[in-house]
């Protein structure tokens, strides 16, 4: 799986200069304020990486899980952590308060994966649980779309990197497969290959329905701003209304 080469030592240096500390604080502010996370409660970081976000939450109420356990060395510093695939969690029915998916890591695992890990986090959130999912705007790579082509190149500088990043997108299937040459202070590092699926705000609303949740708010980025088809994000902010849905539950017991 690409996700496995692509989050290595390389980019975890890069997106703290990428993503620095004042981003990542006001970043978790936000999520702190919308999903009323406070002292007593506990809430879930999927896929925490090196807990960029734990780091600036109330202490002893986020839990962050990941698969890589390198960077779940470093988010320790900041709470529990725990290893294991965000499509199949370990923990018991009801556990949480509420988790938040940060950074496009819903769209990682294909429509399926994707919603495989919802499901689950369906379970082990409470009823009335708060759900918030960040992701890239699909809107606006359709638009880029329209007026670029398939195929678009855009450079990226952070601290001592210049990115070169080369993507290619598929409107049909709404994937997105972006190349990466990575070079560091003049020095080439090599490339590194990400793959997303895009989700509209419609696609979310029945990703999400499916999964139990519904639809409470959107945003276009962290500072509160209203979506929009121009907006970077896509932020959108769910309640736990219920369980999976019925027809879900008849496709899990056919499979």
């Amino acid at each position: 799986m690409w996700y496995l080469e692509f989050f290595d030592e390389i980019y975890l240096d890069f997106i703290q200069h990428h993503r620095d500390d004042e981003t990542s604080r006001r970043e978790a502010a936000f999520v702190q304020s919308v999903l009323r996370i406070e002292r007593g409660a506990r809430f879930l970081d999927v896929a925490c990486g090196h807990g960029r976000h734990m780091a600036h939450m109330p202490r002893d109420t986020v839990v962050g899980v990941d698969i890589n356990l390198s960077y779940l060395k470093m988010a320790a510093k900041h709470g529990d952590v725990v290893q294991a695939d965000v499509r199949n969690l370990p923990f018991r029915r009801g556990a949480f308060h509420g988790a938040y998916i940060m950074y496009s890591t819903l769209g990682m695992f294909g429509w399926d994966g994707d919603l495989e890990m919802l499901t689950w986090l369906s379970g082990v959130v409470k009823r009335g649980g708060r759900l918030l999912i960040d992701v890239t705007n699909k809107a606006k790579i359709d638009d880029i779309y329209s007026a670029l082509g398939e195929v678009w190149n855009l450079w990226i500088s952070a601290g001592p990197y210049r990115v070169l990043s080369t993507a290619y997108y598929n409107p049909i299937a709404s994937r997105v497969r972006e190349v990466r040459h990575i070079y560091r202070g003049g020095q080439y590092l090599g490339e590194r290959t990400l793959e997303l699926t895009l989700y509209g705000i419609g696609e979310l609303q029945l990703m999400l329905s499916t999964a139990g949740f519904v639809v409470e708010s959107t945003y276009g980025d962290f500072s509160g701003e209203k979506y929009d088809r121009s907006s970077n994000r896509l932020i959108a902010v769910a309640v736990k209304a219920g369980g999976v849905s019925e027809s879900l539950k008849r496709a899990m017991d056919w499979a």
